[in-house]
């Protein structure tokens, strides 16, 4: 008789279901896990790209403080800083803007200066930018000598003893300590340690009458060489045209630009400093004490003239004249001086101001 044989039951094991729980509360555990981390790299890429922007437009906000700063030195009187003497200057911040509008000028080297501007952006946040910028003063302030003749025909009347005319010396003079001195305070001495220039510098050789040895000095005291009466010429014209002058003298914290058109006088007494330039038909009177520091330029029939006394620090020029142009029956000296000529790089409507170079304060 055949054995009936029963199909095998499948066994379950109880603990199954305890498995699946676990493994959804990993898989959960995980997805929440990611889902975390998703939302914190979000937010923190948001405060990253919130930070960057903040940051960025700081950054933007100093940059247009530091080209306020270069316009208002360009466009405005101002006394740069010498070393260990730094110069506040406090520009307009301009509405929707956002920087400090207070910055310090600090010198560098000659010509040279730093300042920091600090801009602001969203939630205060802040970038500083350090700037250079240099100043670059036309040749025309520069000197051939205490007088320097460009035209033909060359005269000078020096002193006779005591009397009136003047003295001309190529030795490098310091200005007076106080630039509102007068009469005989006036009075420097030469730097013995600086080099000299000539003391009459022409184009050609000049006639000269007087006590030449005694009042003519500098090393040495005589010489020829090319002229730059192009390019005198040229400045002159380019300060009449662009109207880049004065009808009164500057003084030495702000040199400037005086012209004396024809048929005008202007009468030299007290202190001034900067350029004067005696255009054709006109004429300085020094009357008086005059002390001044810088280049008087005299043109075609300009002339100086008078019976006051004082000094000249820097150098007189003369271009295209065509008459005697120097007629002092006074006691006026006309001396070479290095520092009167190169404060001329302070009259900011004839320098050229760059920014050199920036970068970040961190």
């Amino acid at each position: 008789m055949a054995q009936l044989i029963e199909p095998r039951k499948e066994v379950r094991h109880s603990d199954e279901r305890g498995m699946v729980l676990v493994v959804v509360l990993l898989l959960t555990a995980v997805l929440v896990l990611l889902g975390s981390t998703a939302v914190i790299m979000s937010t923190t890429d948001m405060k990253i790209s919130a930070n960057y922007k903040a940051g960025t437009q700081a950054f933007y906000e100093a940059e247009a403080g530091v080209e306020q700063v270069i316009y208002y030195l360009r466009n405005n009187p101002v006394v740069y800083p010498t070393a260990g003497s730094p110069t506040t200057v406090t520009v307009t911040c301009p509405a929707g803007f956002s920087f400090n509008p207070a910055v310090t000028l600090h010198y560098v080297a000659p010509y040279r200066y730093r300042f920091q501007m600090t801009g602001i952006g969203t939630n205060n946040t802040s970038k500083t930018i350090e700037a250079r910028i240099r100043k670059i003063p036309p040749s025309t302030t520069s000197a051939d000598g205490a007088v320097a003749m460009y035209g033909g025909g060359p005269a000078v009347d020096f002193k006779k003893g005591g009397g009136g005319g003047y003295a001309v010396d190529g030795h490098d003079y310091p200005v007076p300590a106080d630039p509102n001195c007068n009469g005989s305070a006036c009075d420097t001495t030469a730097d013995s340690s600086l080099p000299a220039k000539p003391g009459l510098y022409t184009v050609m050789t000049p006639t000269v009458t007087g006590n030449v040895s005694a009042h003519l000095g500098g090393s040495p005291t005589q010489t020829l060489g090319p002229s730059r009466e192009t390019e005198y010429n040229n400045f002159v014209n380019n300060v009449l045209t662009n109207n880049l002058y004065q009808t009164t003298l500057g003084t030495r914290d702000i040199p400037a630009i005086t012209v004396i058109p024809n048929g005008a006088t202007l009468n030299g007494t007290g202190n001034g400093a900067g350029i004067i330039i005696v255009d054709n038909g006109g004429e300085l009177n020094i009357v008086g004490n005059f002390e001044f520091e810088g280049l008087v330029i005299l043109r075609g029939t300009g002339r100086v003239f008078g019976a006051g006394t004082g000094n000249i620090f820097g150098s007189m020029i003369t271009i295209g004249h065509e008459s005697k142009l120097i007629d002092l029956t006074g006691s006026i000296n006309l001396f070479y001086s290095s520092s009167a000529l190169s404060n001329l790089q302070n009259i900011n409507s004839i320098t050229t101001l760059q920014r050199t170079a920036w970068r970040d304060v961190f």
